[in-house]
């Protein structure tokens, strides 16, 4: 199995360019290369948070790519798709919920209305 950086997954899905080294897979795809992925999507590229969606959606149903846990990626997926936080929150915090953790704190408010997160407030 060969590792993918974001901007190989990037020349991929816009230009049709498969990864230089073995051309049939498999790959795998970091959390954090997805979470990075759909980050420059939503910034640089403008995409909607369907296409966004869309986007996850197709790289899990792609046979040669693997992630670290593909249920984490479809929790969050899920809760992005019925949420309005970032796909990066959701994925940190499924992949905290599996590491045991009872909650995820976090700073953002629109964040902490999920049963996932917990607010924590700011002190001066």
């Amino acid at each position: 199995m060969t590792g993918l950086d974001t901007n190989v997954l990037l020349a991929w899905l816009f230009r049709g360019q498969a990864p230089p080294i073995l051309p049939d897979g498999p790959y795998r795809v970091s959390l954090v290369v997805l979470a990075e992925l759909i980050w420059v999507l939503d910034r640089q590229f403008n995409r909607s948070r369907h296409e966004l969606a869309g986007t996850v959606e197709f790289l899990l149903q792609t046979s040669h790519l693997h992630f670290d846990d593909e249920t984490v990626v479809t929790r969050a997926l899920k809760d992005y798709r019925e949420g309005n936080v970032d796909f990066a929150d959701f994925l940190l915090m499924r992949e905290n919920e599996k590491a045991g953790c009872v909650t995820t704190l976090t700073l953002d408010k629109k964040a902490a209305k999920h049963s996932g997160f917990t607010l924590v407030s700011r002190t001066t």
